[in-house]
């Protein structure tokens, strides 16, 4: 039976990161969503296929901060997002997956069933340290490391 990752793309290029860094989250978070457990599953070869969204995700199904099965409370409070005058994450992250999405909609082909392993492919083609800063600011390792995880992926994914 094939694993389908339906994620954000935000959330797949912090995953890519997170590859990078050899971050594994082994501590599971006090919110309860998934983010470290299907980081893990990511890193560890077991997506088959993956659909993007801009709305809930698989990490953020079960969340005690998710309310009505769409509405993320959570907030932030670092500059990045005060600069674009966001206070809730789920604001904030919603225009930036549109963004990706517009960026590379052959990529982040949102409601589409995807190879992970062509989707890593494109990435790798595609990708680009403008696209990357659509979520962060200027951040050099947060660029270079997710172009390693994109690579260590592709070797993973094989």
């Amino acid at each position: 039976m094939a694993f389908v990752l339906k994620i954000k793309p935000h959330h797949f290029l912090d995953y890519l990161y997170d590859l990078a860094i050899n971050n594994r989250h082994k501590e599971d978070n006090p919110w309860g969503n998934r983010n470290g457990e299907l980081c893990r599953d990511f890193i560890d070869g077991k997506i088959d296929k993956i659909v993007f969204t801009p709305d809930v995700d698989d990490i953020c199904k079960p969340c005690k901060k998710l309310k009505n099965q769409r509405d993320c409370t959570d907030f932030f409070d670092d500059e990045t997002t005060k600069h674009y005058g966001f206070k809730y994450k789920k604001d904030f992250n919603y225009q930036l997956d549109l963004k990706l999405n517009a960026a590379l909609p052959n990529v982040f082909k949102f409601d589409q069933e995807q190879d992970i392993l062509d989707v890593l492919k494109q990435l790798k083609l595609y990708l680009t340290n403008s696209i990357i800063n659509y979520y962060l600011w200027k951040r050099p390792e947060r660029e270079r490391n997710t172009f390693i995880g994109i690579d260590k992926a592709i070797e993973i994914y094989k």
